[in-house]
């Protein structure tokens, strides 16, 4: 009898931590928000200034590929409020400071 009822409470005292809701998890977003209507505006052609302008800074610039820059942008523990990124991995090729390529991963 004795060791039922410990048994009992011990049940219930490991399953009591699930009663609890998770705990919160603030949203860590880091990068370059991208919207659609900046991704719209891009075009081949481009300076560089421009594309600084309309897009902010890089978040990587290669120093084996100089012409290349990474905009990318991640969410950690997203909520149904937090903004979405129309391009999560958006990079650009420039020959000569003049667009000539974009990629959206």
């Amino acid at each position: 009898m004795k060791k039922s009822i410990f048994v009992l409470c011990a049940a219930l005292t490991l399953s009591a931590c699930s009663l609890f809701p998770s705990p919160y998890k603030v949203p860590v977003e880091q990068g370059n928000l991208i919207t659609e209507e900046q991704l719209s505006q891009l075009k081949v052609g481009m300076s560089e200034s421009q594309v600084t302008y309309l897009l902010g800074n890089p978040m990587v610039k290669d120093l084996f590929k100089p012409n290349e820059w990474h905009y990318l942008y991640t969410s950690l523990y997203p909520t149904p409020e937090t903004p979405t990124s129309a391009a999560d991995d958006l990079i650009l090729t420039f020959d000569n400071g003049v667009l000539v390529k974009i990629e959206n991963d």
